[in-house]
């Protein structure tokens, strides 16, 4: 998600600020929209809504919202028998693996299941209405992946799926007890804010397998595989162990001098598209307001929070960086009560929604993604045989 905050002074290292495409799905240009829609329109709709917009193209009538809905929350609940004995041997004998392998493992299981090759018909002249419905599987199945891997490392039989909207159903789930209406509203606004994000490192990983002609579930492990890596979907996860690290107030300015003297990246801050500030941060850091219930037990949040404002201060007095969505998410997650492994595996369900949707729409007009390299490696040099050497 994040960029390191000393970011790199070569435009080409990293293809940063090169146009590698071109999409109807997201812009960023001045806001952040989907499919045309400001971000700040869209989280007043559920994850549902937003979900269908981005995978058929607009936003859905109640009919529609609520056929998909149930869609949705009937593959939810209808995990195959392979995965979830997979998943309990597993859960026996790799408890501690990373819960973003588990989700990988998953959904390859699942494209074995399905024998998922791929679009049969030649480019240009595809029905792609199948793979739409191959995505809805995955939207539905990949929470669900989620939650029963938790369930299995519990020691607890899988649970059959709520029937409520997916993100109140994956918090309550994960939580272990109902839920309020603000926490239900705060965490389906992460979903929301998660979803997609243009050509993300992931989602260019995504459309780069299918660009070969492989197929859906492929190219999702795929993108849960770069999803891992710390400077992408992990900065969520860092993002909290770093406030632990730091501890008190008093510790916030000799903490960050000493990150930015050793050139150490500090998680939540700066992005390599939104230079003057990401406004997905800005919305997200007013929802959670909605969270304080002003009881005792929610003291050490709010400990946290002040915290990361003092943090926040010293960042932009000394580098003038702003932070970026994993910021506030990672507090937000934490008042809820989920631990940090679980970051950025909830990353996954909410971009599940982009993915999907740059797959297919990457299919729909495809041409292999094959970059060039500029080489500097040696210059031509004169071979010389194994016994002369």
């Amino acid at each position: 998600m994040s960029d390191p905050s000393s970011d790199c002074k070569d435009s080409k290292n990293g293809l940063a600020g090169v146009t590698a495409g071109h999409t109807s799905i997201c812009s960023l240009d001045k806001t952040l929209r989907y499919r045309g829609y400001a971000i700040t329109d869209l989280l007043e709709c559920s994850f549902e809504e937003v979900a269908h917009l981005l995978l058929w193209g607009d936003l859905p009538t109640e009919n529609q919202l609520r056929e998909f809905a149930t869609r949705l929350h009937t593959h939810a609940q209808s995990l195959p028998e392979t995965v979830l004995w997979c998943f309990s041997r597993l859960a026996k004998t790799s408890p501690q693996c990373s819960i973003m392998d588990v989700l990988r493992t998953g959904v390859s299981i699942l494209g074995q299941i399905e024998c998922d090759n791929g679009p049969e018909e030649m480019p240009h002249h595809r029905d792609l209405s199948q793979e739409r419905f191959k995505a809805e599987q995955l939207l539905g199945h990949v929470p669900a992946l989620l939650a029963a891997w938790i369930d299995c490392i519990s020691g607890r039989q899988p649970t059959p799926w709520p029937k409520k909207p997916l993100a109140t159903a994956l918090l309550e789930k994960l939580c272990h007890t109902q839920i309020s209406d603000n926490a239900a509203n705060v965490f389906t606004k992460t979903l929301i804010l998660y979803a997609e994000h243009e050509f993300n490192a992931s989602t260019f990983a995504a459309r780069t397998v299918t660009s070969t002609g492989s197929d859906m579930h492929s190219a999702i492990a795929t993108a849960i595989g770069t999803l891992k890596g710390p400077l992408h979907g992990g900065a969520n996860e860092r993002v909290l162990q770093q406030l632990m690290d730091i501890g008190t107030l008093e510790n916030v300015g000799p903490w960050v001098a000493r990150q930015l003297e050793n050139k150490d990246v500090i998680m939540g801050f700066g992005h390599r598209i939104y230079k003057s500030g990401d406004v997905r941060a800005r919305l997200l850091h007013e929802a959670g307001h909605q969270l304080d219930d002003k009881s005792a037990s929610f003291e050490p949040h709010r400990k946290l929070e002040k915290l990361a404002n003092k943090v926040e201060a010293v960042m932009f007095e000394k580098k003038r960086l702003k932070p970026n969505l994993d910021w506030p998410t990672a507090r937000i997650y934490h008042a809820l009560g989920l631990p940090i492994n679980l970051f950025t595996p909830l990353f996954v369900v909410a971009r599940m929604t982009g993915w999907t949707a740059h797959i297919i729409e990457q299919m729909s007009d495809n041409r292999l993604i094959r970059p060039v390299a500029e080489y500097r490696g040696p210059s031509p040099r004169q071979f010389i045989a194994i016994e002369d050497r």
